[in-house]
């Protein structure tokens, strides 16, 4: 299997099991409202609120800010995270180490070096779950989750296969992680 793929212009997108594959769900394109693929079915994802909201876009600035000097690449909810044939997620945020190659025309590719995921009340059990134990499955080396309403960002690094114990961050600190060096990631503005 390809670790990029693109959208395809096909007209059959439910194969013969009636359940859809990566492949599948690529051939719709771009869909309002944003579907991940969770088991070969397609799963809305919500509108966020505005802290959701804030939260991804505030710490996405950063990043971005800091990247240009980096060579880091960071991208917003939009770029797909292959997981397997029946599964696809979207994340809130995706940032690619220098040296990644990065096809502008793809939708979707492998493990991005690091995913962030806001936690809301419908999607948190999921991706403390299913999505945690999936990325750290295809190698995304670090993972971190955002709590708009306890103001926490939960820090997980890959250690073999498996997420270790997460840092954890609140209110006012600032990340500095030694794997991108020079980001200060000041929680503060995260929250509204």
């Amino acid at each position: 299997m390809s670790a990029l793929l693109r959208p395809q212009n096909e007209t059959n997108v439910i194969s013969d099991d009636g359940l859809l594959s990566v492949h599948n769900w690529l051939a719709m394109g771009e869909t309002k409202p944003h579907y991940e693929l969770i088991n070969g079915q397609l799963v809305q994802k919500m509108t966020t609120t505005r802290k959701h909201a804030r939260a991804a876009g505030r710490f996405l600035t950063q990043c971005d800010n800091w990247s240009e000097s980096s060579g880091w690449e960071f991208f917003p909810e939009g770029t797909g995270v292959y997981i397997s044939e029946r599964v696809g997620y979207i994340p809130d945020v995706v940032g690619f180490a220098p040296g990644d190659e990065l096809d502008r025309n793809v939708s979707m590719g492998g493990a991005p070096f690091l995913v962030v995921e806001v936690l809301s009340p419908a999607t948190a059990a999921k991706d403390r779950t299913d999505k945690k134990r999936n990325y750290a499955r295809i190698g995304v080396q670090i993972y971190i989750l955002i709590d708009p309403d306890e103001k926490t960002l939960e820090v997980f690094r890959l250690t073999g296969n498996r997420y270790g114990a997460p840092e954890v961050l609140r209110d006012n600190d600032i990340w500095t992680p030694t794997e991108l060096a020079g980001l200060e990631l000041r929680l503060e503005k995260l929250w509204m």
